[in-house]
């Protein structure tokens, strides 16, 4: 569920731009290379497997929120040992997103998803624009081809017909895992993550850094920077937002 107020200086440039999130991945024989970036975070994972299990993680934090995000690195290590072939819901089972990045897990956990295919190259990208008062489109393309595109309102889609008023936030896993393909849904997850993190769009973060990540309680708990410890010494990196374009 996307926070309702942020304890950021808001964005007077809100409005005028749009949220872009890059996926990529490079698969080979026994790893795959993962890489996401967009206006708020970069982050690089790699995993190694033996054809069934997962034998070593490697992740890097490029650019975050907090000081505490890059702790979550090693939170990766829990992978180890899991079956490729292992369901991607089970990966999130029980709240296990909450000790992680998120980001970085759903990174790990795509690039464990596709180790049983044949080396290639994939690229996704998504486009949410800033939500004002009117709908928006958003979309998100793979190697350029679009894959899903639909007319959104305040977390709710309206088109296409056949999906309206289907959520983008609490309850999205659920409806889309029987509305799309496995294909799709990679990609109409990626999209749906992308509405979530286009909120930060509305703030300047840039202008906290240094601040406590405490001072915004609606975070805790949600992730690994502010699970109970963590939190407790995290402050805020003021990195600058990336402004990218499809």
């Amino acid at each position: 569920m996307r926070p309702k107020q942020l304890n950021f200086p808001l964005n007077p440039d809100y409005g005028t731009g749009s949220t872009v999130r890059r996926v990529s991945l490079r698969t080979q024989s026994d790893r795959i290379n993962g890489h996401l970036l967009d206006n708020f975070h970069e982050m690089h994972c790699s995993i190694v497997h033996d054809g069934t299990i997962v034998t070593a993680v490697v992740g890097q934090s490029i650019r975050i929120p907090t000081t505490a995000c890059a702790g979550a690195v090693g939170q990766l290590q829990s992978l180890i040992g899991l079956p490729i072939c292992t369901p991607r819901r089970d990966f999130y089972a029980g709240g296990i997103a909450r000790h992680h990045c998120t980001h970085l897990l759903d990174l790990a956990v795509l690039a464990i998803a596709h180790a049983q295919q044949p080396s290639m190259e994939i690229l996704y990208e998504a486009e949410v624009p800033d939500e004002v008062e009117l709908p928006v489109v958003i979309a998100v393309w793979r190697n350029s081809d679009l894959i899903c595109r639909w007319l959104v309102r305040q977390g709710a889609i309206l088109e296409p017909l056949e999906l309206r008023g289907r959520p983008l936030g609490t309850g999205f896993a659920a409806w889309a895992s029987a509305a799309f393909d496995q294909d799709q849904l990679e990609a109409a997850t990626i999209l749906a993550r992308t509405w979530l993190i286009a909120v930060g769009r509305r703030y300047r973060p840039s202008q906290a850094a240094g601040r406590p990540a405490r001072e915004n309680p609606v975070m805790l708990g949600r992730c690994y920077a502010y699970s109970a410890e963590p939190v407790k010494t995290a402050v805020m990196t003021g990195e600058k937002e990336v402004h990218l374009h499809r």
